[in-house]
């Protein structure tokens, strides 16, 4: 079974020779979309045996992701595996995505709920908490991590689906277009590294183009009524 490693990364010059030479480990082919860094991200990753996709600017993870999906989709990629490109996790894990997706389902999500919670930052938590809890109860995605970039992918699933957002709340948008496709999700525990990178993130920027995804699509599923007897 061929399975890819798809790497977004942006000024990840510090990580990505490791990330790329662990992923090679357990994929058949490690695919690093360099999002218009202005370091040696890219360089170094095609050093280390990685098919570098580069865009010419910055344009967001969202933006990332669709690039290396639209290539693995033309390949004979069956597993898609995206992972970040600063280290925070640990390609190690890769062979426990593979074997949920062995087991039958079609999405699997790496869930740092239950695994060194503490080590990550306050604001991380609370944000990953409430959109967790929104996607939970408005649209039924049945993950307790749906910030995660850790997640396996069959590529059938990739084949439906489109990434349409450029930025973080692609991710959002993946799971709940999966849910609604009625594609199998499921999700493993991860262990995660925060070190002293700062995040990608922009809480203001990307709040807003998250809660813009959401009344995109938002559709409420109709309310269970207990029929008389």
């Amino acid at each position: 079974m061929t399975v890819c490693c798809i790497i977004p990364a942006f000024q990840e010059s510090r990580a990505i020779k490791e990330v790329v030479t662990l992923s090679q480990k357990f994929c058949t082919c490690v695919i690093v979309i360099d999002d218009g860094s202005t370091d040696n991200t890219g360089q170094i990753a095609e050093q280390n045996g990685a098919k570098v996709l580069r865009h010419s600017r910055n344009i967001g993870k969202g933006a990332a992701l669709r690039t290396g999906f639209n290539y693995a989709i033309d390949t004979d990629c069956e597993i898609i595996i995206t992972l970040d490109g600063d280290l925070q996790h640990n390609p190690r894990s890769i062979p426990r995505f593979i074997q949920k997706i062995e087991e039958g389902f079609d999405v699997v999500v790496g869930s740092r709920s239950s695994t060194q919670s503490e080590e990550m930052p306050f604001m991380r938590k609370l944000s990953n908490l409430i959109t967790t809890q929104v996607l939970r109860v408005f649209f039924r995605v049945p993950v307790t991590d749906s910030q995660s970039g850790y997640r396996a992918f069959k590529r059938r699933v990739l084949a439906v689906l489109q990434v349409r957002d450029d930025g973080f709340a692609a991710e959002t948008e993946i799971l709940i277009d999966a849910q609604r496709a009625g594609f199998k999700i499921s999700e493993i525990p991860i262990a995660t590294n925060y070190g002293a990178e700062e995040s990608k993130i922009r809480a203001r920027r990307d709040i807003t183009r998250w809660l813009l995804t959401l009344s995109k699509n938002f559709r409420p599923y109709p309310r269970l009524v207990r029929q008389s007897e």
